[in-house]
């Protein structure tokens, strides 16, 4: 089943490749013909785009070979402890270099507008373009949300890039809406402020997914705690199979790192509770296994037996 998930995604991320390359040729292009800043934005946008799938691709294939080592019983001397951090950091790295194009053009637009403004050569050209990228861009993001649904961040964050584009080309084709009207009107002279404007817009209106994606990132790599609902649904699990086994009570810590969970159960004997084999200890130990599993993570699990509570 992880095999196919892993297929699933290099299928993916693969298609968002290609097609970040037919839009950066076609942004980059088509906006240096018609000079429009707005597009050439979108061009480099998609550009970087590029880059940062291939990335995510690296990831998912060096966290493949963590799984296949797994499988292998073969431990991986250089992560003793797994390769899951690869995918937040891969992520965390991409929302930086979004939100380093966004502020990008964000300045250069304010530059323009400091030196009045620019104006594309062909507004209707502009529009056909935009119209070109919502379809494309549209059908890219609900290619990749509907069959990535359920997979790990990787893929959730390549559509929201496709959703962000999206969005984008809304926003120019508004824009040159706007500049074709204004031909027709006194107030041509407000032209050349649109295009600039529009970035500006878009950038700002950008920063907010790529930064929420950051901060999600950068807890996992500090292996905060998971949230609250998942605690609560992991202490109400194990506290069902403490109490089965006669257990004082039971501590359970946890974080998430990429699509791998992180689980402390320390276990804590009262002193009337007798001696215990190994064997039947490794049974519970099966039993909060199985009891987790359908959580839908990669599960890596510590499992302490204890009367002292320093130790938990």
């Amino acid at each position: 089943m992880t095999g196919n998930k892993d297929s699933i995604e290099h299928s993916l991320l693969r298609f968002s490749v290609w097609m970040g390359v037919l839009f950066t040729v076609l942004g980059l292009g088509w906006g240096m013909a018609i000079q429009s800043g707005a597009i050439l934005f979108d061009g480099i946008y998609s550009g970087f785009s590029i880059i940062l799938s291939m990335l995510s691709i690296i990831a998912l294939r060096m966290m493949s070979i963590a799984d296949d080592h797994m499988a292998k019983a073969d431990d991986d001397d250089r992560f003793p402890f797994g390769r899951m951090a690869f995918e937040p950091l891969v992520v965390s790295f991409k929302a930086i270099v979004i939100i380093g194009v966004c502020l990008y053009g964000i300045v250069t637009s304010v530059i323009h507008l400091m030196h009045g403004g620019t104006q594309s050569t062909s507004s209707l050209l502009g529009m056909l373009y935009a119209v070109i990228s919502i379809t494309v861009c549209l059908f890219s993001w609900l290619y990749l949300k509907i069959r990535g649904r359920g997979l790990p961040a990787l893929v959730q964050a390549e559509s929201e890039q496709w959703l962000i584009d999206t969005v984008f080309s809304g926003v120019v084709l508004v824009g040159f809406v706007i500049s074709y009207a204004l031909t027709f009107t006194n107030y041509q002279q407000l032209i050349p402020y649109i295009d600039p404007g529009v970035v500006i817009l878009g950038s700002i209106y950008f920063i907010r997914v790529p930064l929420a994606r950051f901060i999600s990132s950068v807890r996992e790599l500090l292996m905060m705690a998971t949230p609250s609902d998942m605690q609560e649904r992991l202490q109400e699990r194990i506290d069902g199979i403490a109490a089965s086994h006669g257990f004082e009570e039971v501590v359970v810590r946890s974080a998430k790192v990429g699509r791998e969970l992180t689980v402390d159960v320390s276990f804590l004997v009262h002193e009337g509770f007798g001696a215990v084999e190994v064997d039947q200890l490794d049974v519970i130990r099966a039993e909060v296994k199985d009891n987790l599993a359908d959580l839908g993570y990669n599960i890596w699990m510590n499992i302490l037996f204890t009367r002292d509570k320093y130790w938990a």
